[in-house]
């Protein structure tokens, strides 16, 4: 480095002039008076899974009608994340990954199962990108009433991309879809329940309840005549339209008469817990689907 700065000094005595780019540039960004360059490529085309829009949990919950028929739909969504649509046909492989599944369950104490492979059909395991767009689908083929009464879940990755210049998201490059679907009592009620503690009454309430699908039969709410919560509370519907109430918060003892009015969709229920020192006599009238 001396002996290079001697020749510069002789050079600009004689009157030529010479422009320092290595020490000059090396000593500027030692001192953080300018950054680095470096040559930018094309950035790489990212494509993802994308079943939810407002996180990164990748975990999509369907409650579905109950169907007898064959159905076909879209499934998973297979995004190009790039401000503009593709510009060409991108083909995505998407495989099946139970293992997805069993890791959720152990993280969040579900307990979602993975279908067996007979329910359903994965009808394109490649799924195309068209050009012009930003978003695939992964179609699946069943019947939506196979999936009444369980805890359904399918796992997805994305295992490759055909056309080069694209490349498998880091952070979204999996995800779960869970499959539910509603029984016939599944729905919102108008709530009507005079609530008795040690033989006295206690309070009405009103209001409206949400009756979510557990099984076939069954519906629950997250209330005890909507006044105690958070306390589950489970209605199963026999065949012969009696009901049976229950919750795992309590002991539940079924005073009755509990009936289903299928004409107008009416479950009346009288229940006590802890001994009868609190008893429930209830009346939950359909107003709609949830």
């Amino acid at each position: 480095m001396k002996s290079r700065n001697i020749i510069i000094s002789f050079l600009l005595m004689a009157g030529i002039t010479v422009i320092v780019s290595g020490c000059l540039k090396d000593k500027l960004y030692d001192e953080g008076r300018i950054q680095s360059e470096h040559a930018t490529g094309p950035q790489p085309q990212v494509v993802e899974v994308r079943l939810t829009a407002s996180s990164n949990t990748n975990f999509l919950t369907l409650s579905m009608n109950n169907s007898p028929a064959d159905t076909i739909m879209d499934l998973v969504p297979i995004n190009l994340a790039t401000p503009g649509p593709a510009t060409r046909d991108i083909h995505v492989t998407a495989a099946l990954d139970s293992t997805l599944v069993d890791q959720y369950d152990t993280v969040n104490s579900t307990n979602y199962e993975t279908p067996p492979s007979s329910m359903y059909t994965i009808v394109n395991p490649v799924v195309t990108i068209s050009k012009g767009s930003h978003v695939g689908y992964v179609q699946i083929k069943f019947k939506i009433s196979d999936f009444l009464g369980g805890s359904w879940a399918l796992g997805f990755r994305i295992v490759s991309i055909q056309e080069p210049g694209y490349v498998v998201s880091g952070n979204l490059n999996t995800g779960i879809v869970s499959i539910g679907v509603k029984n016939q009592y599944d729905g919102i009620y108008t709530n009507s329940c005079a609530i008795y503690k040690s033989g006295a009454l206690l309070t009405n309430t009103n209001g409206n309840v949400t009756l979510a699908t557990v099984n076939a039969g069954t519906v629950a709410t997250n209330s005890l005549g909507n006044y105690f919560t958070p306390y589950d509370c489970e209605f199963t519907v026999n065949p012969d339209n009696s009901v049976i109430v229950s919750s795992s918060n309590f002991s539940v003892t079924n005073v009755g008469p509990n009936t289903y009015d299928p004409s107008s969709k009416t479950i009346h229920v009288k229940f006590s817990i802890l001994s009868g020192k609190y008893v429930f006599d209830q009346t939950l009238v359909y107003s709609g689907p949830r």
